[in-house]
Protein backbone atom coordinates (compact mmCIF):
# COMPACT_ATOMS: atom_id res chain seq x y z
CA UNK A 1 0.00 0.00 0.00
CA UNK A 2 1.42 3.19 -0.62
CA UNK A 3 0.95 6.66 1.60
CA UNK A 4 -1.94 8.69 0.20
CA UNK A 5 -2.91 11.99 1.65
CA UNK A 6 -6.22 13.18 2.16
CA UNK A 7 -7.62 16.97 2.35
CA UNK A 8 -10.77 16.83 4.61
CA UNK A 9 -13.52 19.05 6.36
CA UNK A 10 -13.85 19.33 10.08
CA UNK A 11 -15.54 22.11 11.77
CA UNK A 12 -15.52 23.74 8.57
CA UNK A 13 -12.01 23.96 8.40
CA UNK A 14 -9.40 22.08 5.64
CA UNK A 15 -6.90 19.29 6.94
CA UNK A 16 -4.61 17.16 5.21
CA UNK A 17 -4.61 13.58 6.72
CA UNK A 18 -1.98 11.01 5.26
CA UNK A 19 -1.68 7.42 6.24
CA UNK A 20 -1.67 3.73 4.05
CA UNK A 21 -5.21 3.71 4.48
CA UNK A 22 -7.80 4.09 2.04
CA UNK A 23 -8.98 7.52 0.89
CA UNK A 24 -12.44 6.94 1.82
CA UNK A 25 -11.00 6.04 5.44
CA UNK A 26 -10.10 9.43 6.25
CA UNK A 27 -13.36 10.45 4.86
CA UNK A 28 -15.30 8.93 7.30
CA UNK A 29 -13.03 9.41 10.19
CA UNK A 30 -13.89 13.16 9.17
CA UNK A 31 -16.94 12.79 8.70
CA UNK A 32 -17.66 10.99 12.03
CA UNK A 33 -15.48 13.92 14.03
CA UNK A 34 -17.41 16.95 12.43
CA UNK A 35 -20.68 15.01 13.14
CA UNK A 36 -19.82 14.71 16.77
CA UNK A 37 -18.57 18.37 16.87
CA UNK A 38 -21.44 19.92 15.03
CA UNK A 39 -23.82 17.32 18.15
CA UNK A 40 -21.85 18.99 21.19
CA UNK A 41 -22.52 22.05 19.54
CA UNK A 42 -26.02 21.78 19.45
CA UNK A 43 -26.76 19.94 22.66
CA UNK A 44 -24.17 22.78 24.17
CA UNK A 45 -24.99 26.18 23.03
CA UNK A 46 -22.98 27.77 25.20
CA UNK A 47 -19.92 26.27 24.49
CA UNK A 48 -16.94 27.82 21.79
CA UNK A 49 -15.83 26.04 19.02
CA UNK A 50 -12.58 24.94 20.84
CA UNK A 51 -14.52 23.86 23.85
CA UNK A 52 -17.10 21.59 21.40
CA UNK A 53 -14.12 19.93 19.92
CA UNK A 54 -12.67 18.91 23.19
CA UNK A 55 -15.72 17.93 24.29
CA UNK A 56 -16.36 15.84 20.94
CA UNK A 57 -12.57 14.27 21.17
CA UNK A 58 -13.66 13.01 24.54
CA UNK A 59 -16.32 11.58 23.63
CA UNK A 60 -14.86 9.85 20.89
CA UNK A 61 -12.15 8.55 23.31
CA UNK A 62 -15.09 7.15 25.73
CA UNK A 63 -16.29 5.84 23.02
CA UNK A 64 -13.08 4.01 22.02
CA UNK A 65 -12.16 2.74 25.23
CA UNK A 66 -15.82 1.30 25.94
CA UNK A 67 -15.10 -0.98 22.24
CA UNK A 68 -11.37 -2.38 23.07
CA UNK A 69 -12.82 -3.27 26.98
CA UNK A 70 -15.69 -5.28 25.39
CA UNK A 71 -13.38 -6.17 22.36
CA UNK A 72 -11.15 -7.41 25.45
CA UNK A 73 -14.03 -8.81 27.37
CA UNK A 74 -14.60 -10.67 23.95
CA UNK A 75 -11.60 -12.25 22.92
CA UNK A 76 -11.31 -13.54 26.85
CA UNK A 77 -15.11 -15.52 26.17
CA UNK A 78 -13.67 -16.85 23.08
CA UNK A 79 -10.79 -17.80 24.74
CA UNK A 80 -12.53 -19.58 27.66
CA UNK A 81 -14.35 -21.30 24.89
CA UNK A 82 -11.71 -22.30 22.73
CA UNK A 83 -10.09 -23.58 25.95
CA UNK A 84 -13.15 -25.60 27.02
CA UNK A 85 -13.56 -27.34 23.61
CA UNK A 86 -10.01 -28.49 23.24
CA UNK A 87 -10.56 -30.01 26.88
CA UNK A 88 -13.37 -31.75 25.91
CA UNK A 89 -11.59 -33.08 22.99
Amino acid sequence: MKLTTQTVQVAGKSFQLSGMEEPGHYHRLAEMTDRRIRETAAQNPGLNAEACAVAAALSLADELVKAQTMAARLREQLESIRKGAADEA
